[in-house]
């Protein structure tokens, strides 16, 4: 298990736990990003900018900073 800033880029990936306040939690879960969700990582911006996640047909960016606070594994 990894947090999701640390997840390697075009790799697909199961969400395990989300440790937000209940504010950011409801923004991501917004997108469809909740625990058993699968994602895919497909950019990452340099210099520690946003990531681009693809839940099912959403794209949407996320802070890195909330990305460190999602633990995520590789899907299989």
């Amino acid at each position: 298990m990894l947090s999701l800033d640390q997840f390697p880029l075009g790799c697909k990936g199961v969400v395990d736990s989300l440790d937000l306040s209940d504010e950011a939690f409801r923004r991501v879960a917004a997108f469809g990003l909740i625990p058993g969700s699968h994602f895919s990582l497909t950019r990452s911006a340099p210099f520690g900018g946003p990531l681009v996640l693809e839940v099912g047909s959403t794209r949407f960016l996320l802070r890195r900073s909330l990305a460190s606070l999602i633990q995520v594994r590789v899907a299989e």
